[in-house]
């Protein structure tokens, strides 16, 4: 009977032992898989960098300019799913100042705008003003924010244009580019 439990408990003993490793060894692909996509998405990266917390340029914010199909340059951008039937990011009411100043786009030449607030391709406007918005308590339920959408589709155009910390005088350098043709088709 003795060495019946102590079989046991050496067997019990393993199998514990071979099920934290097992989670041990997911954690850490999953962190490798983390680095590798950092890694290719600014091949200006090196190792040291990641491990010293990213260079200015990793993790400075992509620029996106855009040509909205109206002007929704005062409405609060969301970001949908790729099927535009969910909301997958949204922001605080707080969330839309950069100091004391609303964060809203910058206007450019031709008109493209440059966006400071942190939209994407799948973008969405609501139809709450940054002023309305963010004098709110908290931020709306799921539900109001869908049914406050203005346009699930509104942009004509959008380009990534590198990183902010690629830029001295952003909006003057994107003018730039945008009167010589840079973003033509």
């Amino acid at each position: 009977m003795i060495k019946y439990k102590l079989v046991v408990s050496v067997l019990i003993l393993c199998l514990l032992l071979g099920v934290s490793a097992c989670g041990t060894s997911k954690k850490q692909s999953k962190k490798e898989n983390v680095k590798t996509e950092e890694i290719s998405m600014n091949q200006q990266d090196t190792r040291k960098d990641l491990i010293m917390g990213g260079s200015p340029a990793s993790t400075s914010p992509v620029v996106y300019i855009y040509k909205m199909k109206a002007d929704y340059s005062n409405l609060v951008p969301v970001i949908m799913d790729g099927g535009r039937s969910r909301i997958v990011s949204y922001p605080h009411p707080k969330d839309l100042f950069r100091g004391k100043e609303l964060c809203l786009p910058t206007p450019l030449v031709q008109g493209y705008w440059l966006d400071n607030r942190g939209i994407g391709p799948n973008v969405a406007f609501l139809t709450y003003t940054y002023e309305e918005y963010s004098k709110l308590p908290v931020a709306p339920s799921m539900e109001d924010l869908l049914a406050n959408i203005a346009d699930k589709y509104p942009l004509l155009e959008i380009h990534a244009c590198g990183r902010r910390a690629d830029y001295k005088e952003i909006v003057s350098e994107l003018n730039e580019k945008i009167s010589e043709g840079f973003l033509q088709k």
